[in-house]
C-alpha cells in the first residue's frame, strides 16, 4: 500500500512548491490552491508565515530530508550527499 506524504513539489512549482504540493496531496487544482493561498496572504498576515513555515518544513517531493535540514547543513558545511571528488587540496 503507497502512502501519501505531504512534500513540496519540485515539478508544479512558482515559489517554493509548497501550493504545488498542496494540490498534489489533496487533488486539487494548483490553480485553486495558489489562489487560495493568495488570497490568505494578502488579506491575512497568517498566510505568509504559514507559507514560509511549510517552506522550511515540508520535505522536498522524492527526499526525506525538510529544507530546515538542508539550510543548518549548509551553515554547518556539511554536505548531505558525499563527494565523490574530492578537490586535490583535501589530501593535504
Amino acid at each position: 500500500m503507497s502512502t501519501r506524504q505531504l512534500a513540496r513539489s519540485k515539478t508544479n512549482r512558482v515559489l517554493g512548491g509548497v501550493a504545488g504540493g498542496i494540490a498534489e496531496f489533496t487533488g486539487l487544482d494548483s490553480g485553486l490552491v495558489r489562489l487560495i493561498t493568495a488570497a490568505i496572504v494578502l488579506f491575512t498576515g497568517v498566510g505568509l508565515v504559514g507559507y514560509i513555515l511549510a517552506w522550511i518544513l515540508l520535505p522536498e517531493e522524492g527526499s526525506s530530508s525538510s529544507g530546515l535540514t538542508s539550510i543548518i547543513s549548509a551553515f554547518r558545511g556539511n554536505s548531505t550527499t558525499p563527494d565523490s571528488n574530492p578537490h586535490p587540496d583535501d589530501y593535504r
